[in-house]
């Protein structure tokens, strides 16, 4: 009987924080309304799933900058892999297009890829050796690439 209790508390700990990231997932829908050409170049992929210890330590990182990215030209994708929902999780990078990275790293978890969505070039992967200055910066410093060849295209 203990050993039940004490692997579902375990259970509890381990799938809790799974529920606390709602936020994830309204972006994801909101993302699914915009087209392709409204969509912005750079992506935020998180690969992430509730036994990861890596994902525990950056994601609320990641959840800390993420609201000063708003209104600026980036899209945050998270794959959960928990539970073993691949099927729907691939669903997630045919929509978001980005098919090509989700084939190559699915599986993997506890970092965050920022990448071009129209050329499917890896700029930074970001791991919990990064703080969440050195995440904004990531971000910035692609964001400022993304953005400028996009207004030297137009």
């Amino acid at each position: 009987m203990r050993t039940a209790l004490v692997v579902l508390a375990l259970l509890g700990v381990f799938l809790a924080p799974n529920f606390m990231r709602a936020d994830w997932a309204a972006g994801a829908e909101a993302a699914q309304a915009e087209t392709v050409q409204e969509r912005p170049r750079l992506v935020a992929a998180m690969f992430r799933s509730s036994w990861c210890g890596a994902c525990r330590i950056l994601e609320p990182r990641i959840d800390d900058v993420r609201p000063d990215y708003a209104d600026a030209p980036v899209d945050f994708i998270r794959f959960d892999f928990t539970l073993g929902q691949r099927a729907s999780v691939r669903d997630l990078a045919v929509e978001a297009d980005i098919t090509e990275l989700y084939d190559r790293l699915v599986g993997r978890t506890g970092f965050l890829v920022l990448m071009d969505r129209e050329t499917g070039t890896v700029f930074e992967i970001v791991t919990t050796n990064y703080d969440r200055e050195h995440i904004r910066e990531a971000i910035d410093r692609w964001l400022a690439v993304t953005t400028r060849e996009a207004a030297a295209a137009t």
